[in-house]
């Protein structure tokens, strides 16, 4: 650089400062946002379900929620029926395939962990093995209903099929002085079962099955009596139809279309007022199945 060069001075930038005469729009979004915070929490929830201004309800107008719940009523009916055509669609379709079959409740419950089940007829209201009744005609009626019942059943479905039950077949089936009870075999697909032979070395076989044996009929015997020793004491008399009480074995094993054979007992000659526990027990090679019952009877009121 030579001494006698001139200097350039730089230009002078003007500083920033505060603006004098702010624009408007600066001042109103400050003043709302100061606002906000000032307004108290219960007010806006209030204003969230229902805006005066803006005439809403939870955000929404009435309009829009009318075609909300419009939708969803159209939708539910839309959706409720179609399940009740497709309910109705497939019960039809199991009758006319002939596979749809009642089984009663007391027939579920009655299996046997160690053999096959049975089922007394009749039982209470809330089907528990319990004959429980007053010596009257009013009294007993639900359960002459109960075997009335078990029997039209029967008739309608196959009228060859129903063993002679004596007494035990027509109403009012011996009650209120000899009631009777049906004992069947639940039924089971592919189970059957072989008679006892009449020179088993069983022990515990009751001496009248022991007879019934050597009368040389195969057959599963039913043989009823007290539970207990008591209960024997009270019990009276019984009296089977068929008699003797045995069950064809050729009739098992059953299948969709079949139904498990009958044997009525009928119980006459015990002691009024006393809660009797009666057990009904079939015999058979390789097997021993049982249900239980309780009879409770009271004498009429004068």
């Amino acid at each position: 650089m030579t001494k006698n060069a001139p200097t350039r001075k730089r230009p002078s930038l003007p500083i920033p400062g505060p603006s004098k005469n702010p624009g408007p729009s600066t001042t109103t979004e400050a003043a709302q946002d100061a606002d906000k915070p000032n307004k108290p929490w219960r007010k806006r929830c209030c204003q969230f379900f229902y805006n005066r201004e803006k005439k809403t309800f939870c955000s929404r107008t009435c309009k829009s929620w009318f075609y909300i719940i419009t939708y969803s009523i159209i939708y539910l009916i839309f959706l409720a029926t179609f399940t009740l055509i497709f309910l109705y669609g497939t019960l039809s379709l199991i009758k006319l395939m002939d596979t749809y079959q009642t089984i009663e409740k007391m027939e579920l419950l009655t299996y046997s962990a160690n053999g096959i089940g049975l089922t007394a007829t009749p039982t209470s209201l809330n089907a528990m093995p319990l004959i429980w009744y007053r010596n009257d005609s009013k009294d007993y009626q639900k359960y002459v209903n109960n075997l009335e019942s078990l029997l039209s059943k029967r008739r309608k479905r196959d009228v060859n099929n129903i063993p002679d039950l004596g007494p035990c077949s027509q109403p009012p089936f011996g009650y209120g002085d000899k009631p009777c009870v049906i004992i069947r075999i639940n039924k089971q697909l592919k189970w059957s079962a072989k008679p006892w032979n009449a020179n088993s070395t069983r022990t515990n076989i009751p001496k009248q099955v022991q007879n019934w044996l050597k009368l040389g009929k195969q057959k599963l015997w039913l043989y009823c009596d007290g539970y207990h020793s008591y209960d024997k004491e009270h019990i009276g008399k019984i009296r089977y139809y068929p008699d003797p009480p045995g069950f064809d074995p050729e009739s098992f094993p059953l299948d969709k279309y079949s139904q498990s054979p009958l044997i009525a007992i009928q119980i006459s000659e015990f002691t009024l007022g006393v809660s009797l526990a009666i057990q009904c027990s079939l015999w058979y090679e390789g097997g021993f199945s049982t249900t239980e019952f309780i009879l409770y009877v009271t004498p009429k009121r004068k």
